[in-house]
């Protein structure tokens, strides 16, 4: 019985992943034909981007909306809407910038060239599929379905968290920026179940992305990466401020 039970729980998680990498795969085709090819350019990178998560939207918009189940959450109020900016911007510079001293973006320097990538686009750009799109669609995709299938399977809603997390390290497809995504899904899992709404994922998701770009647009001009002790400092400050934060939307489970 618990094989099945696990079987099942891998079926449900799985289809909606696949679907999104066929869907991944068809719509740039697509989109570079009716561009005439100009969507495929190096520079049009981000904007296919956008094109293709809001095309696959819908897709996933209409399978959360048919699974749903309310289970009723907290209000969410201002005050809240502050501490989960305020939270998610430590703990996506916290994380990023203990990683950036660490090994690993040397040892798996995929994380770099992607980085690369996105800054080669216009602000706009960046800002439409990273602030945008990305945090819409995959928040609908890893929250809304995934997190919401494991939720109804495992029932714990620790462990579903903690299982979503993982996917959705796993799915951004490189070591350095799934170990950034496993922490800050656990985060975006935390609010979608204790105020059992999207919302406040999609503007922790949006915040997240925003402070990333806005953080690698500026580093040359802030020279913080020169100062190891003031960088270090920093850094431990963000982590701190983001684990209090982190620890009271937990404690409202």
């Amino acid at each position: 019985m618990r094989e099945e039970g696990a079987l099942k729980l891998i079926g449900r998680v799985a289809v909606p992943l696949v679907l999104y990498g066929l869907l991944a795969m068809m719509y740039p085709t697509l989109m570079g034909a009716v561009s005439g090819g100009r969507l495929l350019r190096p520079e049009a990178g981000m904007w296919l981007l956008t094109a293709g998560n809001l095309m696959m939207l819908p897709v996933f918009w209409l399978l959360y909306r048919r699974e749903r189940k309310q289970k009723g959450g907290q209000p969410f109020r201002i005050r809240d809407l502050i501490l989960l900016i305020f939270g998610t911007v430590c703990i996506s510079r916290g994380v990023n910038d203990f990683l950036a001293l660490t090994f690993l973006p040397r040892l798996f320097p995929g994380y770099e060239r992607l980085t690369e990538e996105i800054l080669a686009g216009s602000l706009f750009s960046q800002l439409a599929a990273g602030v945008l799109s990305a945090p819409l669609l995959e928040e609908v995709l890893m929250r809304g379905v995934i997190y919401g299938r494991l939720r109804e399977e495992i029932k714990n809603p620790r462990t579903a968290m903690l299982f979503s997390a993982l996917i959705f390290g796993l799915f951004h497809g490189n070591v350095v920026q799934g170990i950034y995504a496993f922490v800050l899904g656990l985060f975006f899992a935390l609010l979608f179940e204790v105020y059992d709404s999207l919302l406040p994922a999609i503007l922790a998701h949006m915040a997240a992305n925003l402070t990333s770009i806005v953080a690698a647009g500026t580093e040359k001009i802030f020279f913080l990466h020169r100062n190891l002790g003031l960088y270090c400092l920093m850094t431990a400050g963000f982590m701190l401020a983001g684990m209090v934060v982190f620890r009271y939307f937990w404690r409202r489970l």
